[in-house]
């Protein structure tokens, strides 16, 4: 039985094909397996630490009219 990731659908599929075409079982993985201990990253997230949660007190912010400078200076031809 073969193994297959996401990536490998996105970047192998003809390989994938080719074992299911030579009839092969393959079964699908939503992430490759890795030899790290996994068990570090079942943490559970501290949001409060997060930028997006960060106190803005006193920062400075653009006006309506900075905002649509700045909007203006990153157009470009797409």
């Amino acid at each position: 039985m073969k193994t297959a990731t996401i990536d490998d659908l996105q970047h192998r599929l003809g390989m994938i094909f080719s074992w299911l075409e030579a009839g092969e079982d393959v079964v699908l993985r939503s992430r490759a397996t890795s030899s790290f201990n996994s068990s570090a990253t079942n943490k559970l997230v501290d949001w409060s630490q997060s930028a997006a949660f960060r106190n803005r007190t006193g920062e400075r912010t653009l006006n309506a009219e900075e905002t649509a400078e700045l909007y203006e200076s990153y157009r470009g031809e797409y």
